[in-house]
């Protein structure tokens, strides 16, 4: 699940095709020479008068639970604010008709329903003069012997007004996977032992290989003015089986990451 509702945001909010690359993102979102390109919005509460909101949906019935929330910090940004609105509400209404269905074919085949749920809990991961850094904690529940859960990371531009993906910050995959070298594997490996009492089983490859990034969720955070940590994700199954959880791996930006940063965005970035 990871990476699910706030890649969704992106691209069911911005209308952005699957095919569309990097740089025509950053185009769109008026980021790469530093413009300040507007977004029209929708919703509650997009003036010039708005104050800081945060809000909490808690929805309960026989067929679903559903919970959404951010805090004060994103609500007061209209246009962020009315875009988590408009997921919150797209995300209800897909969850009521996919639970309606689901309880439905239940009674007909004759076994029980078991409820569905939704919970999406946004929060602030770290700042800099022009971005925020935004984690999205999400989990679900679609009938079965347990739920999912996992985290998801966006940016938003505070000029250009856009979400983008923490990764398009960087030359690219291969380039930040090439800045972390060893640092990761090595500090997502002493995490496993510790969790599996001190040692890796060498002959199970499935978790104790080293995850590509294209497999994690890449968070940046900061000190409150600059980018100085970066930190990658790994949801349940990615790095370790379902009982032992989800992997986070923080690391600090060093010279070799910054590196693999644009040289546009290398100034959000600690030297």
């Amino acid at each position: 699940m990871t990476g699910s509702f706030a890649k969704l945001l992106i691209a069911g909010l911005l209308g952005l095709a699957a095919c569309t690359s990097p740089e025509e993102l950053e185009r769109e979102a008026g980021v790469e020479d530093g413009g300040t390109a507007t977004d029209a919005t929708s919703g509650e509460g997009a003036g010039a008068g708005d104050t800081a909101t945060a809000r909490e949906i808690s929805e309960e019935s026989d067929l679903y639970a559903f919970s959404f929330s951010y805090p004060e910090t994103l609500g007061s940004v209209p246009a962020l604010r009315d875009r988590l609105d408009q997921q919150a509400n797209r995300e209800e209404a897909d969850l009521q008709r996919a639970a309606r269905e689901a309880s439905q074919e239940a009674r007909e085949e004759g076994f029980p329903y078991n409820r569905y749920m939704v919970t999406i809990e946004w929060k602030l991961a770290g700042q800099t003069d022009d971005w925020l850094s935004l984690i999205e904690n999400g989990a679900t529940y679609f009938g079965g012997a347990h739920g999912n859960y996992g985290l998801s990371s966006v940016l938003w531009h505070s000029g250009a007004q856009r979400l983008l993906e923490p990764i398009m910050l960087f030359e690219s995959q291969d380039a930040l996977e090439k800045a972390l070298g060893e640092r990761y594997c090595n500090a997502l490996d002493s995490q496993r032992m510790a969790r599996r009492g001190g040692e890796l089983d060498e002959g199970d490859d499935t978790f104790n290989r080293c995850p590509e990034i294209e497999e994690l969720e890449l968070v940046l955070l900061s000190n409150g003015k600059k980018f100085d940590r970066v930190m990658l994700y790994a949801a349940p199954y990615v790095a370790g089986p379902y009982v032992e959880g989800d992997y986070e791996v923080e690391l600090s930006v060093d010279d070799a990451i910054r590196e693999a940063v644009k040289p546009r965005y290398r100034e959000d970035f600690v030297s």
